[in-house]
């Protein structure tokens, strides 16, 4: 199967079901090749095979990093949804708060959509909403993709 031309296709629901019942049976590098493939040329599809196909979090720590730079305020919403339960709450909200020094714009687009519903993990992810604010008191930025403000 051809992930490129897979990602030149619109949706359809026989062929996405078709695709993921090849993935899963393919080995893990090789399935994670051909998302990651497809998920480079159409985000929209790739993220679709990225919730359904059952990656291995490693792959899915990836995914979502490369999600954290390149996706905006918006659509970084995307890319946690597909790659949240595989993950759990808990290591996206590490993962997020590894990047409070180096990347705060990272931080900034990613502290909204967390919402945990679990107590711990909202008391972890206030944390972080704190944390944030108070390194960053004035944050702004004038771009919304990528990983440090541009303070315009």
């Amino acid at each position: 199967m051809n992930p490129l031309e897979y990602a030149s296709k619109p949706r359809d629901s026989k062929r996405e079901s078709a695709t993921l019942t090849w993935l899963r049976k393919q080995p893990e590098h090789d399935k994670f090749e051909f998302v990651w493939r497809v998920l480079r040329e159409n985000a929209g599809l790739g993220l679709v095979l990225v919730e359904k196909s059952n990656l291995k979090p490693v792959y899915l720590e990836a995914i979502l990093e490369f999600g954290f730079v390149y996706g905006d305020a918006s659509t970084v919403r995307w890319w946690y949804e597909a790659t949240a339960d595989g993950l759990g709450t808990k290591k996206v909200i590490n993962m997020v708060s590894k990047h409070l020094d180096d990347a705060p714009l990272i931080v900034d687009k990613m502290i909204y959509w967390l919402r945990p519903e679990e107590e711990k993990l909202k008391e972890k992810a206030a944390a972080l909403r704190s944390k944030f604010h108070e390194m960053y008191p004035d944050f702004k930025s004038g771009r919304s993709t990528g990983i440090h403000a541009t303070n315009t």
